[in-house]
């Protein structure tokens, strides 16, 4: 048996990250393997997520072309294999195997070229085609296109390490226009950690017909002797399928009162912005009461959708990643 030391970084996983690679843990040669978007359909180019992963709604039928990068900044060539597999949400996570395993969507796409050496500090082109079949039911699928380096097993120890760096795949089946995308704050609950540090959580239900993922920033204001605090960003924030409800956490600093304040929350998912607002104090220990928000503002998605549109705009360096931890695994 040789054991197989696996790392993954899967773009995304992080709510706005940089463009994606993967670093091994301590006592491994270093080796950098990143992954980015180069181009998106036209009228997504204001959408951050657009920038970041594959995201389209394509009738039965259609077929469309993507271009990736992949580069290599170690100081040895890399011989790369290019996949697809599937993925998934599961409790407002976007979810994949770290065996990469393939499902409905994998199937329909095709990566050229599938395998390349890439030499040190150097960058390649990947053409990512998905072919859509006409008879494929309607409903939002998802997927990871990876570019894995496989090394062989050391001299003095029967271990082989496997690095995988990937972009996100979402993609809407069905005739006509894409259904719209949208979500709703529902519930403020102040609360402090176990180190005693004061957060918020707030409770987000998405009410859209295609996944979001959640950022955010919090505002406090009309504290105690009219203070106010902020901006803060939130923690890594849910990724939501359609009917799902997740929560995005503010940590704040130990030189926050507890209150009263008034909490101005801002969540976006893409184009997609909304804020709400509630009257709150943090209590001394464990999960306060929780405060029903009240919708202060909702921005609309700006997106003008057209099935299938296959203009598209360059992005450069916007593409983005993120790092996932490394796993363990055995293999025959």
């Amino acid at each position: 048996m040789k054991r197989v030391l696996t790392f993954l970084a899967a773009a995304g996983l992080l709510s706005l990250p940089a463009a994606a690679t993967a670093h091994p843990a301590p006592g491994v040669p270093r080796i950098t393997l990143g992954i980015k978007l180069l181009e998106a359909p036209v009228e997504r180019k204001d959408d951050p997520r657009a920038s970041s992963y594959i995201i389209d709604h394509l009738a039965p039928g259609t077929t469309i072309h993507r271009k990736l990068e992949v580069s290599n900044d170690s100081g040895k060539p890399l011989k790369l294999q290019m996949y697809a597999g599937r993925a998934g949400i599961h409790k407002g996570r976007f979810v994949y195997p770290s065996d990469g395993g393939r499902n409905e969507l994998a199937r329909w796409v095709t990566l050229e070229p599938a395998r390349l050496t890439l030499h040190p500090h150097t960058r390649a082109r990947v053409r990512a085609t998905i072919r859509v079949p006409r008879r494929a039911p309607e409903g939002e699928r998802y997927g990871v296109i990876w570019a894995q380096h496989r090394s062989a097993p050391g001299k003095h120890a029967n271990i082989a390490m496997v690095q995988r760096v990937g972009t996100r795949v979402y993609l809407d089946i069905g005739p006509g226009g894409e259904q719209p995308s949208d979500f709703r704050i529902t519930n403020l609950i102040p609360s402090r950690d176990r180190g005693g540090l004061p957060q918020l959580r707030t409770q987000v239900r998405n009410t859209g017909a295609r996944a979001v993922d959640i950022t955010g920033k919090l505002m406090l204001e009309n504290g105690p002797d009219g203070l106010a605090a902020g901006p803060f960003t939130s923690d890594q924030g849910p990724t939501l399928a359609p009917g799902d409800t997740g929560e995005i956490t503010f940590t704040l600093g130990t030189s926050i009162p507890k209150g009263p304040w008034t909490a101005n929350v801002t969540l976006r998912s893409g184009l997609l912005e909304h804020t709400a607002t509630g009257h709150l104090s943090f209590p001394d220990a464990g999960d306060g009461r929780p405060v029903r928000a009240v919708i202060a503002s909702a921005g609309s998605n700006r997106l003008l959708w057209a099935g299938g549109a296959v203009a598209l705009v360059a992005l450069g360096l916007l593409t983005l990643a993120a790092r996932r931890s490394s796993r363990n695994h055995t293999a025959s």
